[in-house]
């Protein structure tokens, strides 16, 4: 990514509220078992927790267009929130940022 995208990925609100987050954790090993038995694994950008909100996982994605990939980033997205809420107990929401 350019200097100026790290620039505005840094400034976006997200990244604020990640900074004054009560706790952040950076490359975020994540594992789910599905309904089906089959195990989920991956490694989340960066998560946060805000007391009274919950955890946001955040994703960087360097694909400005990210077309057809978009679905699938949805949908790995989704798994890391669940994947955190499980293993919190706290509620998650995920995040795509392109940068």
């Amino acid at each position: 990514a350019s200097r100026d995208a790290v620039r505005a990925a840094l400034a976006h609100p997200l990244m604020l509220r990640a900074k004054a987050a009560e706790r952040l954790e950076r490359e975020v090993g994540l594992m789910l078992r599905e309904p089906d038995g089959t195990l989920v694994e991956g490694v989340a950008d960066l998560a946060f927790f805000e007391k009274g909100k919950g955890w946001t996982v955040i994703d960087f994605k360097t694909d400005l267009a990210m077309g057809d990939r978009k679905d699938g980033y949805q949908r790995q997205i989704a798994i890391y929130a669940r994947a955190l809420t499980d293993a919190t107990g706290e509620p998650a929401k995920g995040v795509l940022l392109s940068v």
